[in-house]
């Protein structure tokens, strides 16, 4: 069947000619993405046939040295689908994986940690926000790299002047012996690189160091040969070429000094040094074979994976891995009306308490390390206004309620309040007010006490709030707690809520399953005023399905109508029009599923309609008083869908809602081999290639061995031929 007036069979082959190389660029991209033949036509090709003409394009154009703009495409992090599922995970690949040489630019997080002050990084990203970050081919340092860095020197030598850290080098004073040039030397060039010179860089920056003080004097001198220092490679760029031995097949291995480097930096964002595990392995000469790298892994995993709080965690990367892939810490980025908020009954949005939430359930599912990855997806089990730690929980909980339950304790916040009326001069020759500023603080007081006493003669926990401390986040009351379909309450108003003091809790089955029916996703997936079905779709089809979705057509109308009479389902049947469906059909019934939660993340089993016909979103007095007149009427909120590209027909088919779904989806192979895949782009830096196959399958097997062990599937990717070895 010939669509968009292309006939192959009359396609031309002269590949060097530039029309010709965009043509098939364009089927290639169709290929890729399974939109040819149309999903439509009746006689699809298999699998292999289509893998088959794909190599042979790609084949033509490398031969032609066309498509260069599409390879540099696929270095993105976006593309990496591109490179075939089925095939990646057949074990028909026998090629020896490797990554390739490269300088890879530092990232900001670890300039954070180079002892700078205050100065701003000169490295940012410039990869999508919603996705893997840190790529090696896309961290270049532009013009812009080279100026802040210049303005983080200047910055840098400024302070140090003033603290006199340079007073031996001052013009005033004889131009100072060798052995003091060879010190500063070696202590300058700690300070910036974070590591001695070799005896090469410590001779050139020796000569360096004397010519400079020869033409502009001792201070100049030594200002211009440190900041010859921040504008070095070494300073900007981590080093991966392979300076160990080569084997049989051409790929080196890295040296022990690259591989403490690439472990620290794919783990932490410090340099080895400040790891006592890295640095000790790296001291006793332990960290040369594959077993080398295993072990040290290992033990950095068992010690210090879940240790440390949640922003200052001892291997940083790692918890950042779930932040990039789930995109749930972005939910503050969208915003949302002040009226919607109070209209709605959202007496408080606080998306840092709803992301705190779902970081303690990645903790915990890690703490398990058993089906991780099925687990992340599927379980009910919630943590809820808790610092995590059930011990210092109930520690807490058994601290405040002594304290609130005192025979004193109404008389001490009073001597509290009194201490700090004395320090506050807004109080000065104001006694009335210094009255009336106690009357209030008894008041609070005595409704905190009732508060206390009517949960606990109820046989409820009473919300015991919790500092700002190292354990725990400062969570002070319940009234962010309504995205959870969970009653509300401040610091003094009645508990309504039996308020779990061990936890995870177990929330209703049949309404959350995992991270994505979170409200911590739910709203980073949503938009200002409704849900987002197609970013939710795309979501899960790029991440659990490893689908290819093709570029989005420039002339293409993204916008869903508006209609106050329609559901957000009803308003995209527009979409299903041919042309969007091609790729609308992909990611809309992967998407729709999340329509039984509102975009706040509550759970909803109707949508309501005023007397004429408008979709009443109201959940205020308002709301109730219609409810209760007969004033508003129901229609079920329909949530179906379907999965349809899991390669398993036990998967694919139908969906009720998005729990189902995430059931369905949580225990499959593809969903797990796809997790695999972005942790493998996390962890390299790079896209997989075919030649990686070897890599991915051993990290599966190793994860499964183990019962889903998280700690297994990151040993066995950090221990592979594509960490090891560079060609």
């Amino acid at each position: 069947m010939q669509e968009g007036k292309v006939a192959l069979h009359k396609a031309p082959f002269d590949f060097t000619k530039g029309e010709t190389s965009a043509l098939w660029l364009k089927v290639l991209e169709q290929l890729k993405t399974g939109d040819m033949p149309p999903p439509d036509e009746k006689n699809q090709p298999i699998e292999s046939e289509r893998n088959s003409v794909i190599e042979w394009i790609d084949r033509q154009l490398l031969t032609a040295g066309s498509g260069e703009a599409y390879r540099k495409k696929l270095l993105a992090p976006e593309y990496g689908n591109w490179v075939d599922h089925e095939k990646l995970f057949s074990g028909e690949i026998q090629t020896l994986p490797f990554s390739p040489s490269r300088l890879w630019r530092f990232r900001s997080e670890i300039f954070a940690y180079k002892n700078f002050g205050k100065a701003k990084s000169p490295f940012t990203y410039i990869t999508s926000e919603r996705g893997i970050r840190d790529y090696a081919a896309m961290s270049l340092a532009d013009q812009s790299t080279v100026q802040m860095t210049i303005i983080v020197a200047d910055a840098f030598l400024a302070e140090r002047e003033k603290r006199g850290d340079f007073k031996d080098f001052a013009n005033d004073k004889p131009i100072p012996g060798e052995d003091t040039l060879q010190g500063v030397i070696r202590r300058e060039f700690l300070r910036v690189i974070g590591r001695y010179p070799t005896p090469d860089e410590q001779n050139k920056y020796l000569t360096f160091l004397k010519q400079s003080i020869t033409m502009g004097g001792n201070l100049d001198g030594l200002r211009t040969t440190i900041k010859a220092m921040f504008l070095s490679a070494p300073s900007i760029y981590r080093m991966e070429f392979g300076l160990g031995e080569a084997d049989e097949h051409g790929r080196r291995h890295l040296s022990s000094d690259e591989l403490a480097h690439a472990l620290a930096f794919a783990l932490t964002d410090k340099a080895p040094d400040q790891n006592k595990f890295i640095r000790e392995a790296l001291q006793h000469d332990q960290l040369k074979t594959k077993q080398d790298v295993a072990r040290l892994v290992q033990q950095l995993l068992d010690e210090q994976l879940t240790t440390g709080n949640w922003d200052r965690k001892d291997l940083s990367r790692i918890m950042r891995f779930f932040d990039e892939f789930f995109g749930f810490h972005r939910a503050g980025a969208v915003f949302k009306d002040n009226d919607r908020k109070r209209a709605e009954r959202i007496p408080q949005w606080n998306t840092d308490m709803l992301i705190h939430d779902a970081r303690m359930l990645i903790e915990h599912v890690l703490k398990k390390d058993q089906n991780v990855i099925a687990e992340l997806l599927t379980t009910n089990e919630y943590f809820i206004a808790h610092p995590g730690n059930n011990e210092y929980a109930r520690e807490r909980y058994e601290e405040r309620i002594a304290e609130v339950m005192g025979s004193g304790y109404v008389e001490a916040q009073i001597e509290i309040r009194r201490g700090q009326i004395s320090r506050d001069f807004n109080f000065v020759d104001m006694p009335e007010k210094a009255e009336n500023a106690l009357k209030s603080a008894r008041k609070d007081a005595e409704k905190t006490v009732a508060k206390y006493k009517t949960a606990l003669d109820k046989g409820m926990h009473p919300f015991p709030s919790y500092p700002f401390t190292r354990k725990s986040r400062g969570i002070g009351d319940l009234l962010y707690i309504e995205p959870y379909n969970l009653p509300t309450n401040n610091r003094i108003q009645e508990q309504k809520w039996d308020w779990p003091l061990e936890q995870p809790l177990q929330m209703p089955k049949d309404q959350r399953a995992g991270l994505l029916t979170h409200p911590a996703w739910l709203a980073a997936y949503s938009l200002n005023e409704d849900n987002d079905p197609i970013h939710r779709g795309i979501w899960v089809y790029e991440r659990l399905l490893a689908g290819v979705l093709g570029d989005v057509p420039p002339d293409v109308d993204a916008v869903v109508p508006t209609d106050p009479h329609k559901t957000l389902k009803e308003r995209m049947q527009p979409l299903r029009a041919e042309r969007c469906w091609k790729c609308h059909r992909k990611i809309n019934p992967l998407g729709e599923p999340f329509e039984m939660f509102d975009d706040w993340g509550r759970y909803r089993k109707d949508h309501y309609f005023d007397e004429d016909g408008k979709i009443y979103a109201r959940r205020d007095g308002e709301f109730d008083r219609k409810l209760k007149q007969g004033e508003l009427s129901t229609r079920e909120a329909d949530a179906s869908g379907s999965i349809d590209f899991s390669g398993d027909p036990k998967v694919d088919g139908d969906v009720k809602n998005a729990v189902e779904m995430m059931h369905r989806l949580g225990h499959s192979d593809r969903a797990r081999q796809s997790f695999i895949r972005y942790l493998f782009r996390y962890l390299m830096g790079r896209n997989e290639m075919l030649s990686d196959s070897k890599t991915l399958i051993e990290a599966e097997q190793a994860y499964l061995k183990k019962g889903g062990s998280f700690k297994s599937l990151v040993v066995s990717l950090l221990s592979s031929d594509s960490f090891l070895y560079r060609r």
